[in-house]
């Protein structure tokens, strides 16, 4: 019997926003390849209320601690800003006391497979035993420098990571000109530790293809495969027109996450006044779980804004709105939401960010915009073109079915655990 683990910076668990989502893809298509597998999950703890929902698939569940408040200052001194050796959130991560403890699991289980959830864990590697597999997601360095053309917009530009920070670095932190210093410091240490830490492990993964294949490039290494997130999308076929709220307009996104709430900030202050004054009774509907203090803001300072928080049923809320918006300033690998919306048949109004590693026809199966007014054009032709809303969420449904089904998702995993 194979024995495959997982070390994850957060729970795996439940379905709350991508990178969860992604994980449990993972997991659940290595059950699949090995069915009788063990699977364990070591992994910090984001949130103690989601361990009552670990799913069957884990078949046993291991808790890890986080390094108390020196450690951290330690790391952060010494490794961070004195040596330039680890990022921050390397550093904010990293405990002696776990690192042990991982190096005494991992010799006792003796997993075939080790699977390593984003840089930020990657100082756990264990030499001992079993293939060594790390998982980006994406390029967070690229991410951080395309932050800083977009600073205005950003509350905290480390978003729900700040949170991992001691108590005197966050409130130092949290100062404009600090915080631009302190993502340009950080991109720059990402950037060459990407880089460095890929050699330690036998398989890398990103959630975008066309970035696994321009990492490749500059590292060449020899296993860089892009996974994107797997959808099913469920076809209407004969069963009549969607119906949807012609004036619902929604975002979706966990909204502690830089390019989310930039995202909406942006939206709201340089679009939403147009788009509500040519279309009074439209609505903005932002979804998703922690929003920060500025996002809350937005639905006081602009009409038809309504900022919902975390729900239980995501796909209820978004499904029978009119379209998505995701207008992103920034980002990278494949947005998720834009995906898993056109799945669902909702159309989706996006920019050249949005659409990176998307490879989807522009006014077929979504649009892409250039301009504000481009944006605020095609918003309201979907809100008020019923014919065009119903031809674009067909072909939608259909562009996802044929280039993220289990099968087209499935192929690199295969070649990674084989």
């Amino acid at each position: 019997m194979k024995k495959i683990m997982f070390i994850t910076n957060r729970l795996p668990f439940p379905n709350t926003d991508g990178r969860k989502n992604m994980l449990l893809q993972y997991i659940r298509q290595m059950k699949e390849i090995y069915p009788d597998s063990e699977l364990v999950n070591l992994s910090f703890v984001d949130d103690t209320r989601y361990l009552k929902d670990r799913p069957a698939e884990i078949d046993r569940l291991v808790c890890l601690e986080l390094p108390g408040l020196a450690e951290k200052l330690f790391n952060v001194a010494v490794y961070s800003m004195l040596l330039r050796k680890w990022p921050l959130q390397v550093a904010v991560y990293y405990s002696r006391k776990t690192h042990r403890k991982i190096r005494e699991i991992v010799k006792e289980e003796r997993p075939e497979f080790i699977l390593y959830d984003m840089v930020r864990v990657a100082e756990y590697v264990a030499d001992e035993q079993g293939r060594k597999v790390l998982s980006y997601d994406d390029l967070l360095s690229l991410r951080y420098r395309r932050q800083l053309e977009w600073f205005q917009y950003i509350p905290s530009v480390f978003g729900g990571f700040t949170g991992k920070l001691p108590g005197s670095i966050k409130r130092f932190a949290d100062l404009k000109f600090i915080q631009r210093w302190l993502i340009d410091f950080e991109s720059r240490l990402l950037d060459k530790y990407e880089k460095k830490v890929a050699s330690q492990f036998h398989h890398l993964i990103f959630t975008s293809p066309a970035e696994a294949q321009s990492f490749r490039s500059v590292t060449r290494h020899e296993s860089c495969y892009g996974i994107p997130m797997k959808f099913e999308p469920e076809q209407r076929r004969d069963r009549g027109p969607r119906r949807y709220d012609r004036n619902k307009l929604v975002f979706v996104g966990k909204m502690d996450i830089p390019h989310n709430s930039s995202a909406v900030a942006y939206f709201c202050e340089r679009i939403w006044p147009v788009i509500k004054a040519k279309a009074p009774k439209a609505t903005f509907y932002i979804v998703g779980k922690n929003p920060t203090p500025e996002v809350l803001r937005l639905q006081e300072r602009y009409p038809g804004v309504i900022v919902t928080g975390e729900v239980d049923d995501v796909k209820r809320v978004v499904g029978d709105a009119a379209l998505m918006i995701a207008p992103m300033l920034f980002g990278t690998g494949i947005k998720t939401k834009i995906v898993e919306a056109m799945s669902w048949g909702v159309p989706v109004v996006t920019n050249r960010i949005g659409i990176e590693g998307i490879d989807a026809n522009h006014g077929e199966d979504l649009f892409v915009c250039d301009t504000d007014e481009e944006v605020v054009q095609n918003v309201l032709l979907l809100l008020n073109n019923e014919e065009i809303n119903e031809k674009v969420s067909r072909n939608s449904v259909r562009y996802v079915a044929s280039n993220f089904s289990s099968s087209a998702t499935r192929k690199s995993m295969e070649l990674i655990l084989s």
